[in-house]
């Protein structure tokens, strides 16, 4: 279930993952945010203070009927706020704390079935080339901030959820830990190294799954970790420099939280969104600066759900569709797909080899 207040918390990061996957107009853009808040607030004036898979499509039939009897609009313009409303509730992170099916505009109100090519091209989404992404990790590695490094390396490797990377532990790595709290490095360097997450389900119980990262990727966490160990600068004299890091050593053996932010406390999700978003300003400075020919705006295009799908495009190039569906976490392959790319030029020579071997 999710509560009212909740709801509105999950607007924004909505809002924000619509804008930069859809080819919408900030005019489009406010209308709906305009809608879904309507709805939100009568779902308070009525006293409903969460929403899960057993009144959620109720709570949808009487809001249309709240529309068209005292609110007088017409069946059209009702039509359009539930489809933007229905387009939040199905949002992946609602469903999957809410546990409902994937909501139909059908399932409310008696409507003609979308054409499948619009539907597709609906639905297409964005994601960084190879080339794109090595110039952002490579700005943010410029920037010499290894932990900003380490956590956008893992998101682009991985393909997990922002609430999956917050909630990271240590040990979620499947590498043993040596007696400072640093990871022990494979001995081959092309290791492909488990990571497991925690997915909350509607019952509040939590069903793992494993993605991966390489090695080098944990060489820059590696390097994080030792970055909170050792702060020669803070301490004039050398024995406080040892009693330092001699604490800081104890802090990392205990210590559960993979990613923190000041003072130790594990990352929020709003606090990565704004850390992605501040890599993305550095990169188009960059670009400014050395006159680079780059046919995107990375603050405007990427974000932390971009580099989810840009792993997962990735994944999607080498693994098959259940394959990529299990990294992903998504309950249904009508999800995975969105992910996938085709290319039908690849599609069709993979075919001419085939029957060229036939022959």
């Amino acid at each position: 279930m999710l509560t009212i207040y909740e709801l509105r918390d999950y607007l924004e990061e909505f809002i924000e993952e619509k804008k930069e996957v859809k080819n919408i107009t900030n005019a489009t853009m406010k209308k709906q945010t305009i809608n879904i808040k309507n709805f939100i607030k009568w779902l308070e004036k009525e006293n409903i203070q969460q929403i899960d898979n057993r009144n959620i499509k109720r709570c949808l039939r009487k809001y249309r009927s709240y529309c068209l009897n005292e609110r007088n609009n017409k069946r059209t313009t009702v039509k359009t706020y539930l489809l933007n409303v229905i387009d939040f509730l199905n949002y992946e992170e609602i469903r999957i704390i809410t546990g409902h099916e994937k909501i139909h505009i059908k399932e409310i109100i008696e409507v003609k079935s979308e054409n499948p090519d619009t539907a597709r091209k609906r639905i297409e989404k964005i994601s960084l080339t190879r080339k794109q992404t090595d110039f952002f990790l490579d700005t943010v590695k410029r920037t010499g901030n290894i932990k900003n490094y380490a956590i956008c390396r893992t998101f682009i490797e991985t393909g997990m959820r922002l609430k999956e990377l917050v909630l990271l532990d240590k040990t979620d790595i499947k590498v043993p830990l040596n007696k400072q709290g640093l990871y022990i490095l494979p001995n081959d360097k092309y290791e492909i190294i488990e990571v497991h997450l925690r997915a909350e389900n509607t019952k509040g119980q939590y069903k793992s799954r494993t993605t991966f990262i390489t090695y080098d990727t944990l060489v820059a966490i590696n390097q994080m970790i030792m970055s909170r160990i050792i702060d020669y600068q803070k301490k004039k004299y050398q024995r406080d420099i040892i009693k330092v890091r001699k604490k800081r050593v104890e802090n990392e053996i205990n210590r559960q939280e993979l990613f923190t932010a000041e003072g130790d406390r594990r990352f929020t999700r709003r606090g990565v969104q704004s850390l992605i978003k501040q890599q993305t300003k550095n990169c188009d400075t960059r670009i400014e600066e050395e006159n680079i020919k780059c046919p995107i705006n990375y603050f405007k295009n990427v974000s932390t759900h971009i580099l989810r799908h840009t792993a997962l495009s990735r994944y999607a190039e080498i693994l098959t569709v259940a394959e990529v569906q299990t990294i992903a976490g998504h309950a249904s392959s009508s999800t995975t797909d969105r992910y996938i790319h085709i290319d039908h030029s690849k599609i069709k020579e993979k075919i001419r080899m085939s029957m060229e071997e036939d022959k």
